[in-house]
């Protein structure tokens, strides 16, 4: 069993802090890891620069002479996967080697690229220390395998472009980078390889972290975002701490949540008294910014606390070795939640009539200065740091505790991470090429991450960049009697206690979610945890039963729903009198499919929403839903609106005008100019029916290029083609 070391040098991590003092932010900005974003704006591929400008090697070729689609192979099973290898480091060789291009699709070509640049400027987007430490990825996995990336943008939503690719049997890439929460679908259409016959390429520490647990008893995935904590940690507010008085010793010294973790006190007992010292301190006080508000000890949301409970007794909801949600861990684990709500030492804030937490509600009210204790998340952490620090406090991070019985150098116990984007291999990328891609990413991402902190081993990556993290988030890691102890768990977290929570992955969350919180309260008739997760295994059985059928399948699996869409964004405008089925449907709403293509309007299921009178005119919003389901199985859907006016109208529209128009920017396009709001209030048919859709203005004595004030025709069309001109004064400045 691997020890703990938690005698971290503090002159190393203290120096290491220097470094990057410059204020709060979140985990992403302040490691320079890949975020996910908005998709670039670039074309669909970006080759590896020419040599002269970033390719370090000066080769010419950026690969391409070997076949990078699939027709050898349809996953890799026929891997040339040796036991011979150690990993991602052989020992390189003066012969030049032949250069090979592995490409890299991503939703988010900006964020991977180093050699993007933005269409208008012609600068690189990715910040410069980023974009170094991937430059000299790039060297390294040229020098070591030959290898050159093509960074390959998906034209499209990643779970369809993935799907319609294999199914094709043409990948779009070699290696698929999927984002957060994108991975139980992709995973359920049967289009990634197994990865298990690579594992060896990760035995190495150094790129152990990147190689998921196996889910349905294989590997699939990868990650390349190295954490530091969780993403809904335990921290605390420092200053709530010490005003508690029975939470000091015989010298009047505080007892902070850290030292008790170093001393190995940090249990589930420990937690309990502790909390209940700090809610019999603070039973009567306000928060010092909402009077009207009481502190607690521990306001939290129970989801992301039990969630806790059970990674720091060895339970899980989905492990590597399956389904663990009824284990005697994650029993034990939420019965100690339960015993905290029982005893008003943990409190939830839900939705009115619901057992529902609010989302993120509790780390709003932490920032605000409301509890002691909660499981917040990482994005509001640097909020809170700040808002504690105006009101001249400041706070904390700890481990979640563990159960008395645990030894604190018990392998088990572990603090929960919820995965990032993930990475893996599409079916169809050859044996020989899926072995070159995997071991190139082990090399890419570690020498990427040592570049950023100037070390050589991951492990010293991490050491520097917990401690740098730490500080970014704002928690205090100068406090004179905490800080070291703080910095030195803080670390200890990111070396030694990260579990990855893979149920998000494979669609069993939700489900636990909902009967974690019907437990905890009693809501619905449900029995205690233990029991109502035994009567709910077949929930949760279907759904492994369900994947691992279609992973042992042959084929891929089709389980993305037809697109269903409108012609325009404007409701579809209907005579009265016409019946549903004499509307001409197919010229308004379309529906195609990845596999089954376009479909005719004949196929379309109409589940109405709302009771329509097609002789009576007005406006239906969502009358109806619009559903198609393709041989698969999957069915697609949209809420339809349109409008009923009357044919016989002969009243022209009534338009009003906004009484202080704003002015227009000069160079403003005409384009851009929003009529309705900014000249016209409203516009509407003698039946009231709005049509400032039908608006349409007279551009050719307007010049958005010259200051002055022009007078502009607009015209507003009914829907029978009754019509009403207004002049309006248009200036430019």
């Amino acid at each position: 069993m691997k020890k703990r070391n938690l005698k971290v040098a503090s002159a190393l991590l203290t120096a290491s802090m220097l470094l990057t003092m410059g204020g709060c932010g979140n985990e992403t900005s302040s490691n320079n890891t890949p975020t996910t974003g908005a998709p670039a704006t670039s074309g669909d591929t970006t080759p590896t620069p020419d040599a002269g400008k970033d390719n370090p090697s000066g080769s010419e070729s950026t690969g391409g002479s070997e076949s990078t689609g699939g027709s050898e192979s349809t996953g890799g099973s026929e891997s040339t996967g040796g036991s011979e290898s150690t990993g991602g480091s052989e020992t390189p060789s003066d012969t030049p080697k032949e250069i090979v291009t592995i490409r890299f699709g991503t939703h988010y070509e900006q964020e991977i690229n180093p050699h993007y640049v933005d269409d208008v400027t012609g600068e690189y987007t990715m910040a410069e220390a980023d974009r170094e430490a991937r430059l000299a990825a790039e060297q390294a996995i040229l020098d070591e395998y030959g290898v050159v990336y093509e960074y390959v943008q998906y034209a499209g939503n990643t779970t369809e472009v993935l799907l319609q690719s294999v199914m094709a049997n043409d990948p779009v890439c070699d290696i698929a980078w999927m984002w957060g929460g994108s991975e139980g679908t992709v995973l359920a259409q049967n289009v990634l390889q197994k990865l298990d016959d690579y594992a060896y390429i990760f035995d190495d520490e150094e790129y152990s972290w990147m190689l998921y647990d196996k889910v349905f008893g294989h590997n699939y995935f990868l990650g390349a975002v190295m954490r530091f904590n969780q993403r809904w940690p335990l921290v605390y507010n420092i200053s709530y701490i010490e005003a508690v008085d029975s939470l000091k010793d015989e010298n009047g010294n505080t007892i902070y949540p850290n030292q008790l973790y170093e001393e190995g006190k940090w249990t589930w007992s420990t937690f309990k008294d502790y909390l209940a010292k700090i809610e019999a301190f603070y039973a009567n006080s306000s928060a010092p910014n909402r009077p009207e508000r009481r502190i607690d000890a521990y306001q939290t949301d129970y989801r992301f606390a039990a969630l806790s409970a059970l990674y720091a007794n060895g339970g899980a909801i989905y492990g590597s070795t399956g389904l663990m949600a009824n284990s005697e861990e994650s029993k034990e684990a939420v019965a100690f939640i339960q015993d905290l709500m029982d005893n008003k030492l943990l409190t939830c804030e839900t939705y009115d009539n619901s057992v529902t937490p609010g989302w993120t509600w509790n780390g709003s009210n932490f920032q605000g200065g409301e509890t002691v204790f909660t499981d917040i998340p990482d994005w509001y952490i640097g909020g809170a740091a700040s808002s504690a620090t105006e009101r001249g406090e400041s706070i904390g991070i700890v481990p979640w505790p563990r159960p008395d019985d645990m030894a604190i150098d018990d392998a088990k116990y572990q603090q929960v991470l919820t995965v990032s984007d993930s990475i893996g291999i599409l079916k169809g990328v050859s044996a020989e090429k899926t072995e070159l891609a995997l071991k190139s990413l082990a090399l890419y991402y570690k020498t990427y991450f040592t570049t950023l902190a100037g070390v050589e081993t991951m492990a010293e990556y991490k050491a520097e960049y917990a401690a740098q993290q730490a500080a970014n988030y704002g928690f205090d890691i100068f406090h004179e009697e905490v800080g070291d102890a703080m910095l030195r768990t803080y670390q200890d977290m990111a070396l030694n206690m990260s579990g990855n929570d893979l149920s998000d992955l494979i669609g069993l969350r939700v489900k636990w979610d909902e009967i974690l919180g019907n437990s905890l309260y009693g809501a619905n008739g449900t029995a205690s945890y233990d029991v109502a997760i035994e009567a709910n295994l077949n929930v949760f059985n279907t759904v492994i039963d369900d994947m691992t059928a279609i992973l042992a399948s042959e084929g891929v699996h089709d389980n993305v729903n037809p697109a269903v869409n409108t012609a325009s964004g404007d409701a579809l405008a209907i005579p009265a009198g016409t019946t549903f089925e004499n509307v001409a449907w197919g010229d308004y709403i379309t529906a195609t499919d990845n596999k089954d293509g376009a479909f005719d309007i004949s196929a379309m299921v109409v589940e109405w929403n709302s009771e329509v009178d097609f002789n009576v005119v007005g406006t239906y919003n969502n009358a109806f839903k619009a559903k198609f389901t393709d041989s698969t199985g999957n069915t697609g859907s949209k809420d339809i609106s349109f409008v009923i006016y009357d044919p016989a109208n002969t009243v022209a529209p009534t338009v009003t005008l906004v009484a202080a128009p704003a002015a227009v920017a000069m160079d403003t396009s005409t384009a851009d100019i929003a009529w309705k709001g900014s000249f016209i209030e409203s516009a509407v048919d003698a039946n009231g029916l709005d049509v400032s859709r039908n608006i349409k203005a007279d551009l050719s004595s307007l010049d958005t290029t010259t200051p002055g004030t022009y007078a502009v025709t607009i015209t507003v069309t009914d829907f029978v083609g009754n019509a009403t001109e207004v002049t309006v004064d248009v200036t430019v400045q």
